[in-house]
C-alpha cells in the first residue's frame, strides 16, 4: 500500500521525546521507502540535522517548523501545511497533537502524569510564569471550544480542565493511538476510556551501537573533563515536578552521611540546574557535591553510564524511562522507584526502592559504589529500535485503513481558527 505520510517528530526538549521521534524515524524511513511511502518530515531547527540523516537518504522532505507557537495545540502553521501537502496521514511522536487537523491522524502517548498527579502539574499561575498571559488567553480560548464536545466538569484550574478536555478530543478524532508501554496502555484505557483495539504499542527502545560498555580510556576521558576523581551516581533528563530531582539532592547529600563523602551526583540534560530550589539547597549545603553537566554527545553519555556506579531516579510516573534503559544497555545498575512502567522496561535489570523512601534508595547506592562482579544490568538485553520502527509501519497501515474523519470536524476547525485570530 502506497502512503503519503507526515511524519512530525517536534517535541518540547531536545531529551527522551525527541530521541524517541528521530529514532523511530531512523528505524522506520527505510522501510517505508522500500514500501513506496512518500514521506515528509517536520522537525524543529534543533532536530534538523538527525532528521535529514535518518530520512533524507530515502527520499524524504524534511521540513522545518518556524519558531513555537506556544503550548496551545491548535496550529495554524501545521493545519495549512496539512492542506497543502494533503496526506493520507498525519503521525506525531509527541503526547498532543492539533485536534483540529483536517486529516486523519495518529498520535503517541508516552505517558499521563498529567492526568494522574494534576497537582504535579501547572497551575494557572505557574503557567503563565512559563508560557505568559497570551499563552494562557488562548487556552481559555480552547478550553471554551473543547468544552462545546465535551461538557463534563474535570474541576481544577484552567490548565487541568484543558489538559483532560484535549485528550479527550484527540483520542476521539484519532485513528488510532500509540504507546510507549503497556503501562501506558493501561493507563490511557483506564483514564480516557480507549478501547484496546484502538491502541499500538510501539515500544521505547537502545541503540546498542550506542549504548553500550565503553572503554576505560572512554571512561578516564569524561572523568578528567568534568574533574569526576571519586564515585559518582547519574541523572539523566528532564527534571519536571514529577521527576522529584530536589527530593533526589536532599535525599543524597542534606539528611545524612550514610555515603561515602568524595561520592558525586552527576547531572545530565541542562535542566537540573534551572530549578531555583536546587541552587537554594546547594548554596546551603555545598555546590561540589552536584556536577552539572549540561547536554553532552551521545557517545560521551555513554562513557559517563559506564562509569557510574549507578544511575539514579525518583520519578513518580513513567512511560518508559529511556535514559534507565540505556544506562542498563551500558552495564550500569539503575536504582529507580518500584512503579509499573520501570518495573515493564527494566524487570531483573533495576534494584527498586519504595517510591519516597529515601533510606531505601541510600542502601542501595552504597551497596554498588564499591561493588565488584556481576551487577543486575550485566545480562540486559535492551530492545532494539528497528523492531519498534517495524510495529509503527505496521500501526500506521492500520490506521491508513481504517482511517476515521471526526463528526463536526468541519465547525471545530472553524472554531478553533476563531480562538487564535
Amino acid at each position: 500500500m502506497t502512503l503519503k505520510l507526515i511524519f512530525d517528530i517536534r517535541s518540547n526538549h531536545d531529551t527522551g521525546v525527541s530521541r524517541y521521534g528521530l529514532s523511530l524515524l531512523q528505524a522506520a524511513a527505510p522501510v517505508m521507502a522500500a514500501m513506496g511511502w512518500r514521506l515528509t518530515v517536520i522537525a524543529w531547527k534543533f532536530q534538523e540535522r538527525r532528521a535529514r540523516q535518518a530520512s533524507i537518504p530515502y527520499g524524504a522532505e524534511v521540513l522545518i517548523c518556524p519558531e513555537p507557537e506556544g503550548f496551545v495545540r491548535v496550529s495554524p502553521w501545521l493545519q495549512d501545511l496539512v492542506c497543502s501537502v494533503r496526506p493520507d496521514l498525519y503521525y506525531t511522536t509527541h503526547y498532543t497533537a492539533d485536534p483540529f487537523l483536517p486529516t486523519p491522524f495518529v498520535f503517541t502517548i508516552h505517558d499521563l502524569t498529567r492526568l494522574k498527579y494534576p497537582e504535579l502539574s501547572y497551575t494557572d499561575d505557574s503557567f503563565v510564569r512559563r508560557f505568559g498571559w497570551n499563552e494562557f488567553i488562548k487556552l481559555k480560548l480552547d478550553l471554551e471550544t473543547l468544552s462545546t464536545r465535551f461538557e463534563t466538569d474535570d474541576g481544577g484550574d484552567v490548565f487541568t480542565q484543558y489538559f483532560a478536555k484535549l485528550n479527550r478530543m484527540l483520542v476521539e478524532r484519532a485513528s488510532l493511538v500509540t504507546v510507549v508501554s503497556r503501562s501506558t496502555a493501561l493507563d490511557v484505557r483506564s483514564l480516557l476510556n480507549v478501547p484496546v483495539h484502538r491502541l499500538a504499542l510501539v515500544p521505547g527502545a537502545v541503540d546498542p551501537s550506542v549504548f553500550h560498555p565503553t572503554t576505560t580510556e572512554a571512561v578516564r576521558a569524561v572523568r578528567t573533563k568534568y574533574a569526576l576523581t571519586g564515585p559518582y551516581v547519574l541523572y539523566v533528563g528532564l527534571a519536571n515536578a514529577n521527576k522529584r530531582f530536589p527530593w533526589l539532592v536532599e535525599q543524597l547529600f542534606t539528611r545524612t552521611n550514610e555515603l561515602p563523602a568524595e561520592l558525586r551526583l552527576v547531572a545530565v540534560g541542562g535542566h537540573a540546574e534551572t530549578l531555583p530550589e536546587v541552587g537554594l539547597m546547594l548554596a546551603d549545603h555545598g555546590t561540589g557535591r552536584v556536577v552539572f553537566t549540561g547536554r553532552v554527545p551521545d557517545v560521551e553519555l555513554a562513557a559517563l553510564y559506564t562509569g557510574a556506579s549507578a544511575l539514579v531516579t525518583a520519578s513518580f510516573n513513567e512511560g518508559v524511562g529511556l535514559p534507565c534503559l540505556e544506562a542498563a544497555a551500558c552495564g550500569t545498575p539503575v536504582i529507580a522507584p518500584d512503579i509499573v512502567p520501570l518495573r515493564e522496561s527494566l524487570a531483573d535489570a533495576g534494584l527498586f526502592y519504595s517510591p519516597g523512601d529515601g533510606g531505601a534508595m541510600r542502601s542501595l547506592i552504597a551497596s554498588v559504589v564499591n561493588r565488584a562482579g556481576r551487577t543486575p544490568a550485566s545480562d540486559f538485553e535492551p530492545p532494539r529500535w528497528h523492531r519498534s520502527g517495524r510495529l509503527l509501519v505496521a500501526a500506521l497501515q492500520r490506521a491508513a485503513v481504517t482511517g476515521i474523519a471526526a463528526p463536526g470536524v468541519s465547525d471545530l476547525y472553524a472554531a478553533s481558527q476563531r480562538a487564535v485570530r
